[in-house]
């Protein structure tokens, strides 16, 4: 691999940064939320950036579908949302700590310790996610 990008000219190399930062407490102001990296920005190492916005959207209408106010449903999905993207961002970021571990099982059990979760149980967790699934449709309320 390092032969590899020796080889490859400076300006054929595309650098893109990634972004992360701390949890965030509340996500929503007035009628305004965030959702996805606006709201969880995480390291690709745990593979959760994406799926988590599409959770974030579903949970996002279930929650107004089901709620007499804006702030209601904002508040509710900030409740649903905020404890398990948190879970992944810290997740995410010990991951990409572990990229520089030069002993990759110690990189996986300082990671287990410090989430209190094995690899395997992350995993089930996060890919058995199971939200609600009834929806109202009546926004006019809103």
């Amino acid at each position: 691999m390092r032969s590899l990008v020796e080889a490859t000219p400076a300006e054929g190399i595309l650098d893109g940064p990634i972004c992360d930062r701390l949890p965030l407490k509340s996500w929503s102001q007035g009628r305004v939320t965030l959702l996805g990296d606006a709201a969880h920005p995480m390291s690709p190492s745990v593979a959760q950036g994406a799926n988590s916005t599409f959770e974030d959207a579903y949970e996002l209408a279930l929650c107004c579908s089901q709620a007499s106010s804006i702030q209601e449903a904002l508040a509710r999905y900030e409740q649903r949302r905020i404890p398990r993207t948190q879970l992944m961002q810290t997740r995410s970021a010990l991951g990409e700590m572990g990229y520089d571990a030069t002993d990759r099982e110690a990189a996986d059990k300082q990671m287990q310790e410090q989430s209190q979760m094995s690899r395997e149980e992350f995993e089930d967790w996060a890919f058995n996610y199971k939200p609600e699934v009834k929806f109202d449709y009546n926004y006019s309320s809103l």
